[in-house]
């Protein structure tokens, strides 16, 4: 028998490989006659880069690079051939037949995971660290460039990036801002692009599609979740359009281009970074399941066992965990999902489309969330013993 262990991260407990890795040690231990293929997913945000890279035998490269408040910190950058990548891959992506490709995780250099809960604030944040780690991918004269950019702490419009790129931001005195983020714009006076390097053509993974303003943007959308506090989002919205406005002077094709699908994701990087080199988007997912041939994978396999941190309503569209229920149950094969905790309202309504999907929670919703961290791997397991324990001794 074949089981596809196929899990995303459950944030603050396990990463898709640890969960992944649980699986595959817990099926071995009680059956010999039951293999177990592991392939962690990943949306652009933790993770993105080591499973993406040692997926195809590339190599990560170590560089320092100021985290999103200023402190330097490692970052590993992959490395790969494309040559490496499946025809589809390259297709999606529009890369050269041959040469390197970088990957780039956008939450190993400003995520918010690693910001402590008071020092989570969006004013002060930005996106320098993510620009160095640009600057020296061209340094390795790469022929392209992939850039997951789930999981960012910050909120500046990519502005820090572009600093790094060569972008000059100067106050009334004509000296440079060197850490632009959002609490320093009152500050800046003009913007000097003459030293603008040029980078290689660069796709953004993320499944999220708002636009960078309004409603539906950067702020209002995702603001709260980076520390910003509800009663300043409308200041922050004031600001962000003041500053796509006066970029416009700068960069003529800024222009309108905050509207376009993909340009609120991770405090508007995209916008930012598009207007310093050629930027396409693709879908986190749809990279991945490509990346790894998972239909195929989902085809070869007797059961598919996947699952993330939490399924709610935020699964139904587009996470991997969902799509791979979606993927295995056209495909006639059986998929469990295990969550740590379970929306019920979005579990009823993912089995209405998927009569035959399988989700269940491994946390214990009596329990506090500590004492569901403390003993997760204790849960998970339990749950697996549970939902798959009758294959033990088939």
């Amino acid at each position: 028998m074949r089981i596809l262990a196929a899990f995303d991260k459950c944030k603050d407990s396990f990463s898709a490989e640890d969960l992944c890795a649980l699986v595959r040690k817990r099926i071995n231990k009680r059956s010999q006659d039951i293999s177990v293929r592991c392939l962690p997913q990943t949306d652009g945000g933790e993770g993105f880069v080591s499973i993406l890279t040692l997926a195809k035998g590339g190599e990560l490269r170590t560089v320092e690079a100021l985290d999103s408040l200023g402190r330097n910190r490692p970052v590993s950058i992959g490395l790969l051939a494309i040559e490496g990548l499946s025809e589809e891959v390259i297709g999606l992506l529009r890369l050269p037949p041959k040469g390197k490709i970088a990957l780039i995780e956008m939450a190993s250099i400003v995520g918010l995971a690693d910001l402590k809960a008071e020092e989570r604030n969006p004013w002060k944040t930005a996106t320098v660290g993510v620009g160095e780690c640009l600057r020296e991918c061209r340094e390795w004269g790469v022929s392209a460039i992939l850039l997951g950019i789930g999981g960012s702490s910050t909120n500046d419009m990519g502005l820090g990036a572009l600093n790094s790129l060569g972008v000059r931001f100067l106050d009334e005195n004509n000296n440079s801002i060197d850490f632009p983020s959002p609490e320093t714009w009152d500050s800046i006076h003009s913007v000097d692009s003459s030293a603008l390097l040029s980078l290689p053509p660069m796709t953004i993974a993320c499944d999220v599609r708002n636009p960078l303003l309004g409603v539906n943007g950067a702020t209002v959308q995702f603001g709260p979740q980076k520390g910003l506090r509800i009663e300043d989002k409308e200041t922050m919205e004031g600001k962000m359009t003041e500053m796509a406005r006066f970029l416009e002077q700068s960069f003529p094709d800024a222009k309108g281009r905050g509207g376009l699908p993909g340009m609120g994701a991770a405090g508007g990087i995209g916008f930012g970074l598009s207007l310093a080199c050629g930027v396409s988007m693709t879908g986190g997912f749809s990279l991945v399941s490509k990346w790894f041939e998972l239909e195929s994978e989902i085809a070869g396999s007797d059961l598919v066992l996947t699952g993330e941190g939490r399924f709610d309503e935020t699964s139904l569209a587009g996470k991997a965990p969902c799509e791979i229920l979606r993927m295995a149950e056209k495909k006639g094969k059986r998929c469990v999902l295990l969550a740590g905790s379970v929306q019920a309202d979005a579990a009823l309504r993912f089995r209405e489309e998927n009569p035959l999907a399988e989700i269940h929670a491994f946390g214990r919703e009596e329990l506090s969330l500590e004492e569901n961290l403390a003993r997760a791997e204790e849960f998970f397991l339990g749950k697996l013993d549970e939902v798959i324990g009758d294959l033990y001794s088939n």
